[in-house]
């Protein structure tokens, strides 16, 4: 008999956990103490509509729901190179050239 695959919790994470976990490490590891803990605890008491919430929050909190998901952190705000520019002038006190 073929030993069954546990997922994460966390939508559109898809990696695999242990048996009595309800995160994978990494999810673990990113995740907030209240979410993590919430997760385990509305699964555990069988609060299905919590478990949702908490799933879809953490989803949210990795950036793994919505537009961009599965793209890096860098990706999603993409800045001009002049707008940049700017920014940094502003931050140093710098006038820009006229």
């Amino acid at each position: 008999m073929k030993a069954r695959r546990h997922i994460c919790d966390v939508p559109n994470c898809g990696a695999t956990r242990q048996r009595w976990q309800r995160l994978c490490e990494n999810c673990f590891a990113r995740l907030p103490g209240e979410i993590r803990v919430g997760i385990a605890e509305a699964h555990h008491q069988k609060r299905n509509m919590d478990w949702r919430r908490l799933r879809k929050r953490a989803a949210e909190f990795l950036n793994l729901a919505g537009p961009g998901a599965g793209l890096p952190a860098t990706c999603k705000h993409r800045v001009s190179l002049a707008r940049v520019i700017e920014l940094q002038q502003r931050i140093l006190g710098e006038r820009p050239d006229a």
